[in-house]
């Protein structure tokens, strides 16, 4: 098997292991037509179906695709190590495949927006200092020349990215000391200890940045090589080629003045006019026009009880009380909290009627997931209050339709990713406590 493709995922979906995220997304959905089990009549459908899924959910997630990246860059338990085994190959880089001495496993993000549709993508893998710059400069570019057009979310999002890159982009603390502590030790199967030295106390610094179990599990490993490696001599430290200015800096920052300047510019060229307006004598009649003051809104509290009286039940699930109606059809919508830390509830809209009308309402616990299944044709929107801070919001509208071939009913599985701050897979949209 690929050391670098430990589980198959990017196998299974028929794709390296540079592959960027579209590329990823499409050849999942290619993937999916073939394997669905109500079009495979395989007895492992069902089984190679859910692997699927599995390898799409961690390799569409930026932060799990990082972890799963560098899962080959395990040290092996001297223990266990065989006295024979081939020697490791140091860490490389994703784009030139050079071997470099400082590696890093960076997540730019790019910006592109069409009207309403917003949608911000990741570019990520081990780079060296030079193909990180190649790759920071393009995200940036891409998102000024794309990301401004989608309301409301193409401003708000083009700026934060074009600042992350402008800074070097992301580099997970904990996947950068493994990668560096591995790279550590490569070297020093190679006999080069003055530089494994160096490595592992780049390794060392990234290691006391983070908080979890594994990033000490790192930090160990880090400090151990460093023990092993004891010359009594102070440690020649490697010059850190990743620093801030450097060349993709000045580059991004030359654009940010460039198009700043321009901004000014245009606002200074801006003609106005100035109206003289003749001064009035202060009333001495006090002023009834003026409306009172506004009232301060009453602090949101969390509800323990849904909004017909029932409490909320214990785990995912629908809420007592409500009828579970539209249930003569085939189709099935995924309701996704797992990126959220709060709870849900939530309401499925039929939008056939007038006015909308709820047809399913359910209770989803923070972090976890919710299936509708069985839903008639038709069209939809969900609508949701975060319970721990009372945000209402509604998604797009989308239809779910069915249709008989000759192979069977086609029907529709959508899913929804609800985020807290940006993304899904689909907008949300604020609403009103009577649209709820």
């Amino acid at each position: 098997m690929n050391r670098k493709d430990p589980t198959g995922y990017y196998t299974l979906l028929g794709v390296p292991n540079t592959a960027s995220a579209p590329e990823i997304k499409s050849a999942f959905r290619r993937k999916a037509k073939d394997l669905h089990p109500d079009r495979n009549s395989s007895p492992d459908a069902a089984r190679e179906f859910q692997h699927l899924n599995e390898a799409y959910e961690v390799l569409s997630n930026p932060d799990t695709r990082a972890r799963y990246d560098t899962l080959y860059t395990q040290i092996p338990q001297a223990k266990t190590a065989s006295h024979h085994q081939v020697a490791p190959e140091p860490v490389v880089c994703s784009c030139c495949k050079k071997v470099t001495a400082q590696p890093r496993y960076i997540i730019f993000f790019q910006v592109t927006s069409f009207i309403l549709l917003t949608i911000r993508t990741p570019v990520q893998g081990i780079f060296c200092p030079k193909c990180a710059e190649g790759k920071a400069i393009q995200s940036t570019i891409t998102t000024w020349l794309l990301g401004w057009w989608g309301l409301p979310w193409g401003l708000i999002y083009s700026v934060s990215t074009i600042f992350q890159n402008l800074l070097g982009g992301s580099k997970p603390n904990e996947i950068n000391a493994r990668l560096l502590t591995y790279q550590a030790w490569v070297f020093t199967t190679q006999n080069k200890f003055e530089l494994a030295r160096a490595v592992a106390a780049d390794a060392q610094d990234f290691a006391k940045k983070t908080k979890n179990d594994d990033g000490r599990k790192v930090l160990s490993l880090a400090e151990e090589i460093l023990s092993a490696l004891d010359t009594k001599t102070p440690i020649k430290r490697l010059k850190n080629v990743w620093s801030i200015p450097n060349r993709a800096f000045y580059v991004q920052g030359s654009i940010l003045i460039a198009v700043a300047a321009l901004s000014v510019g245009s606002v200074a060229y801006v003609p106005t006019e100035t109206n003289q307006v003749s001064p009035v004598a202060p009333s001495t009649q006090p002023d009834t026009s003026s409306p009172p003051p506004p009232q301060p809104e009453p602090e949101y509290v969390r509800p323990t009880t849904a909004d017909n009286g029932v409490p909320f039940p214990s785990t995912s699930s629908y809420i007592d009380g409500y009828p579970i109606q539209a249930t003569d059809g085939y189709s099935n919508v995924i309701v996704d909290n797992s990126q959220n830390d709060s709870d849900v509830f939530v309401k499925l809209f039929t939008l056939d009627t007038n006015p909308p009308a709820p047809v399913r309402v359910f209770f989803i616990l923070a972090k976890e997931k919710f299936t509708i299944e069985d839903i008639k044709a038709g069209n939809y929107d969900v609508r949701y209050r975060d319970l721990d801070s009372g945000a209402l919001a509604r998604t797009d509208p989308f239809d779910l339709r069915e249709f008989e071939t000759l192979e069977g009913i086609e029907f529709s599985e959508v899913t929804l990713t609800l985020y807290k701050v940006y993304g899904g897979n689909m907008q949300t949209h604020s609403i009103s406590e009577n649209e709820f």
